[in-house]
């Protein structure tokens, strides 16, 4: 029992370190490996049943799917950068709407509470002009370095698109690349399992809570539908919370307008992308992480915590590797006792 327990320690500070200093440095080698497996199948059937040989077969389906999916994800950036830019012209108009919701609560507080016309409303101006001085003190100076970052950044990202397609080529073209050793075959394929299930299920997933959304948001006129329903699906994501924490109060307040139609919408696609999530984690996942969803928001919580933005993913794979070994260890103890 304190054997499997050390072990545990073990593996979560290996996986911490890893994920902490080597993951970042070997990022578009571990994508490219596991990129390599997943199109292997397609290669083969090219060499053995049309006999293409095997440096064209592989720098034809690299290239096929990269132009793809790349495409498809530009594709996709371009209208949301686009609406995110019309979302941004029309912030003042947005603005003005939410200034006089504003002051018809803040009229109806001082009503209620017997105070003085425009009082409540003089202390929230008062507040807001605050809030824009320090966002113009404080923010506003870091935007340059922000932008030099952004720079950087998306450097980093054509090198290492670069070296992913030149290191995915090289793992296919390579006969001798080394297979995991047949001992640790089980180990592997288990970890694999575990570690990866979670983020094939949930890309899937948001993928389609994204069509659903996008659709939905759609039909109902709205100009941002692409950009809200990836935000949605992304926020779906999240375990026990889920898109309804968005829908619901947007349905409502919908409703109390007057505009039903749109609300109906909106309560159809919460309701739709609820169905689809229920239908298809089970399926996806079915027993390979087997957690409650308080472990899985808890381990959110500290990957990003730990590893900030990329901690969403990092944090339930390393507990459901953590699972998957202490699985193991208890098979190992009672196969030995």
């Amino acid at each position: 029992m304190k054997t499997r327990y050390l072990l545990l320690l073990i593996t979560a500070l290996v996986l911490l370190l890893a994920f902490r200093f080597l993951l970042p440095l070997t990022l578009p080698f571990v994508l490219a490996y596991f990129f390599a497996k997943m199109i292997s199948p397609v290669i083969h059937f090219l060499t053995d049943r049309l006999k293409w040989t095997k440096k064209v077969s592989s720098i034809m389906v690299v290239l096929v799917m990269v132009f793809a999916i790349g495409g498809f994800v530009i594709y996709i950036i371009s209208i949301v950068i686009g609406q995110a830019i019309l979302l941004l012209q029309r912030l003042p108009v947005y603005e003005q709407e939410i200034n006089y919701v504003i002051e018809e609560i803040c009229g109806n507080c001082d009503r209620m509470l017997e105070l003085t016309g425009g009082t409540s409303y003089e202390y929230i101006e008062a507040q807001t002009e605050i809030l824009y001085r320090n966002i113009g003190n404080d923010i506003l100076p870091k935007l340059s370095s922000c932008a030099i970052y952004l720079l950087r950044f998306a450097a980093e990202i054509v090198s290492g698109a670069f070296i992913f397609l030149l290191s995915t080529l090289l793992i296919l073209l390579d006969d001798t690349f080394p297979a995991v050793h047949r001992k640790l075959k089980p180990v592997a394929k288990k970890l694999k399992a575990a570690g990866f299930a979670y983020i094939k299920a949930q890309g899937i997933i948001i993928f389609v809570i994204a069509a659903i959304t996008s659709l939905g948001l759609i039909l109902m006129g709205n100009e941002y539908a692409v950009l809200f329903g990836i935000g949605i699906a992304v926020f779906d994501a999240f375990p026990i919370v889920g898109s309804g924490i968005i829908l619901v109060p947007w349905g409502f307040v919908r409703m109390l307008s007057g505009d039903f139609y749109e609300a109906a919408i909106l309560f159809t696609i919460f309701a739709v992308a609820t169905f689809f999530r229920e239908i298809l984690e089970p399926r996806l996942l079915g027993k390979e992480i087997g957690m409650k969803p308080l472990f899985v928001l808890l381990s959110v919580y500290v990957g990003v915590k730990l590893f900030h933005v990329s901690g969403i993913l990092l944090g339930p794979i390393a507990l459901t590797i953590l699972k998957t070994v202490n699985d193991m260890l208890k098979m190992a103890e009672t196969e030995d006792g």
